[in-house]
């Protein structure tokens, strides 16, 4: 009997094993997060491509302004949400309630008020070219390509008709730490304008970690960042990062308080 048992121990072990190293989920490739890093953090959402790597190198202060109603519910999404983008880059992310304090604005508006937001705080171009656009984010550099401050407008009847209001506070929040293009080339994640993904994916997880890991300075072009962005993704896998990711994600405030 104990040999059976020993048997059938050992054959579990190897058929977990067996599907464990058999099943190759697409975007833990190494290839294809290098793709997709490439692509979301190089590119530029509005005008001609920057081709250079964007993130904050200072604590983030974020002001909320709601001209509108749901207050507590927005205020609820907000906080979870900066609270789980502080965990994976462990910037410094904090909500004030004086706008002049903040390096982050955030307005809850409507479709009407639209314009005249985008005009004060970011410049007539912006409203004019997403006209399509349910919720709009804009990124200011300093001349080492850091982000120095963002602007994030969401028009909430615009995005309650269409179904994205969850969508719109994390992709915005997301890509003004530095990943601001979307891509139809990146899957799963919230950059996909054509994915159904309201949360952070664990390829987003992943994005970010690696966007915010210490080696990748503001103001890297391609070149530069071809010698090192590899070896960060394999110090990621080999640390079981990014096989832990989705797991990972869905452990977050945001993903209980939706119950997803």
């Amino acid at each position: 009997m104990r040999s059976f048992l020993k048997y059938l121990s050992l054959s579990m072990t190897l058929l977990v094993s067996f599907t464990a190293h058999s099943t190759t989920i697409p975007w833990q490739k190494i290839s294809y997060i290098s793709n997709s890093f490439y692509e979301i953090a190089l590119g530029n959402e509005y005008g001609v491509d920057d081709y250079r790597i964007r993130k904050w190198v200072k604590p983030i202060r974020v002001y909320v302004e709601h001209a509108v109603g749901d207050q507590q519910l927005q205020d609820l999404l907000v906080n979870a949400h900066l609270q789980h983008l502080s965990s994976i880059t462990a910037l410094d992310i904090r909500r004030v309630t004086n706008i002049k304090q903040a390096n982050v604005k955030f307005f809850f508006t409507n479709q009407q008020n639209l314009n005249r937001l985008t005009d004060k705080y970011s410049g007539k171009f912006v409203a004019r070219i997403n006209t399509t656009k349910t919720c709009i984010a804009t990124i200011s550099l300093n001349a080492s390509a850091e982000v120095s401050s963002a602007q994030i407008y969401i028009p909430v009847d615009f995005a309650y008709r269409k179904g994205k209001l969850v969508a719109c506070i994390v992709e915005e929040l997301t890509q003004v730490l530095g990943l601001p293009r979307d891509s139809d080339k990146v899957f799963p994640s919230i950059f996909n304008d054509k994915s159904t993904d309201d949360l952070l994916t664990g390829l987003d997880e992943t994005l970010l970690r690696i966007l915010y890991d210490p080696k990748i300075k503001a103001g890297m072009g391609k070149p530069v960042l071809a010698k090192i962005l590899k070896p960060i993704i394999r110090k990621l896998a080999d640390r079981g990062w990014i096989a832990s990711a989705s797991l990972r994600v869905k452990q977050s405030r945001l993903y209980a308080l939706l119950d997803y």
